[in-house]
């Protein structure tokens, strides 16, 4: 595939046709035709569409741009969107090998595996992995392909490839973390219940941002969870199955006329259904996030956030929305996983934008308390929560002393680059901080929307961004891009705002 040229203005579309491979499902390893529950686009020509968007300060391409330069495998999973979610289109049976994404792993005997609605492997274990395809191996200095189980969010280490951030200790590269290294027959992987091993395929280049292409997840676990399960987190130990799909409330959802440019279900769910690896903080999370899986930047990770939740909220039939919303909520609960589990999305730029939304979304449809709990508990793990405040005054002092507020600034909702931990960076004139206008609130409006049409302002529990979001709408100029990164997003704020 031809990277598109690095270009200036705010929006072009390339369509790049004629790819010239197949697409074929491959559930066990060992098929060679799609399952006949997959329907007959699976073996369809592959037409790729980009949008490129201004270039800003942290992020040369948006969301989908970012992909440009994928690495195309001849066999890979289609998405949710083409698979009925239901146990019969997720199999159980004794296997040996099992694909997911373009990573494979084989075990040294059959076991009984199957899928989890989201389309992601369970074994049940203990097994014995004795080979993963990419096979992390050390080629020179150069160690890659590499596989994590449970990883911490609270830890910046990472076994994934030791060219993350560069080479060196720069690379945060724990080499005992990295489970897959030499696995064979010989040296086989114990995996025990209780484990997701997180298997990464690596840029063949060194020092890539980002610099991990592809990932899936394998869950072993004790028992066959119930059909329409959806996976557990990636991080923690707890492996149970406490969420299911036939569970989800869409009632929650609006049914509003769409404005222009609305996505399609089937862009959205391509864009959501893979592992989204996100259990690094700060600007080192951008070299783990896969290229293929997700984009690598908060601002525009926010942005297909925004686009997805809205979508949820137009007049479109649930059984189409199912597939997204699945995707979506499987999002969620990853994200639950990490912030239960010590992790941060620090307010840094537009770094740590778009993640909170997911949480919410999961534990409203599900009426899941402790999700919804844990969101409200921890809101400076979020961003959006981090970066937005109200200006008060504590002793006489305004703003704790920072970004030259007076008493006219009094209760005014504001934005903070780093607030929470660090307002010295804190600036009242609204061009000071290029942050402020290229690279987040620009995005955030899709998903606060969408927030207040499912009623989950309260269960967001910051006021602060809810004001601050309506402040930055009124004072940018509508139809740029610092006020609407997305055209779709902004026009239905516009349209519905006021509704709701």
């Amino acid at each position: 595939m031809t990277t598109p040229p690095q270009i200036q203005r705010r929006q072009v579309a390339l369509a790049i046709a004629g790819i010239g491979f197949t697409l074929v499902t491959v559930l066990t390893g060992s098929c060679s035709t799609p399952p006949s529950h997959v329907k007959e686009q699976n073996s369809a020509p592959v037409t790729a569409q980009f949008k490129v968007r201004t270039k800003d300060l942290d992020s040369p391409k948006p969301a989908i741009a970012s992909r440009d330069d994928n690495i195309i495998h001849k066999t890979v999973d289609r998405p949710s969107a083409t698979v009925e979610a239901t146990a019969a289109s997720m199999p159980t049976g004794h296997l040996v090998r099992l694909n997911r994404h373009g990573i494979t792993w084989t075990l040294d005997r059959p076991a009984r595996c199957g899928r989890y609605v989201n389309g992601d492997w369970w074994v049940i274990g203990p097994v014995a992995v004795t080979n993963i395809n990419p096979a992390s191996i050390q080629d020179g200095p150069r160690v890659r392909h590499g596989s994590m189980v449970n990883p911490s969010p609270s830890d910046l280490s990472q076994g994934y490839d030791n060219a993350m951030l560069g080479n060196g200790t720069a690379s945060r590269f724990d080499q005992t973390k990295n489970v897959a290294l030499n696995v064979s027959r010989a040296n086989p992987l114990a995996l025990h219940p209780g484990s997701s091993l997180i298997s990464t395929a690596s840029h063949p280049i060194a020092g890539q941002l980002p610099q991990v292409e592809s990932c899936a997840v394998l869950t072993c676990i004790t028992a066959p969870p119930a059909a329409n399960s959806f996976r557990p987190p990636y991080c923690g130990t707890d492996k149970r199955s406490h969420w299911n799909a036939d569970n989800l409330d869409m009632t929650q959802f609006a049914r509003l006329p769409a404005e222009s440019g609305a996505p399609s279900i089937r862009d959205l769910v391509e864009q959501f259904e893979r592992t989204w690896l996100d259990h690094m903080p700060g600007y080192a999370g951008r070299y783990l996030h896969p290229r293929q899986n997700m984009p690598y930047y908060g601002r525009d990770l926010a942005d297909l956030v925004g686009a997805g939740a809205l979508t949820l909220q137009l007049d479109i039939q649930p059984s189409d929305k199912r597939p997204l919303l699945i995707a979506m909520v499987q999002l969620g609960i990853d994200t639950f996983g990490i912030v239960k589990n010590g992790g941060r999305f620090l307010a840094d730029g537009g770094n740590g934008s778009g993640r909170k939304f997911p949480m919410l979304l999961a534990g409203s449809v599900l009426h899941d308390d402790e999700i919804l709990q844990l969101a409200s508990d921890q809101k400076l793990a979020f961003a959006e929560d981090a970066q937005t405040f109200y200006v008060t005054a504590t002793n006489g002092e305004w703003n704790r002393g920072h970004g030259g507020y007076g008493p006219a600034d009094q209760g005014m909702p504001e934005w903070g680059n780093r607030h929470s931990d660090d307002p010295s960076h804190d600036r009242k004139a609204w061009t000071a901080d290029p942050y402020r206008r290229c690279c987040t609130a620009n995005v955030w409006h899709g998903y606060v929307l969408a927030a207040r049409i499912m009623g989950l302002r309260d269960a967001w529990d910051h006021p602060a961004l809810f004001d601050y979001v309506d402040r930055y709408m009124q004072i940018e100029t509508p139809g740029h891009w610092m006020r609407g990164w997305n055209p779709f997003c902004e026009r239905m704020w516009d349209r519905y705002r006021a509704d709701f």
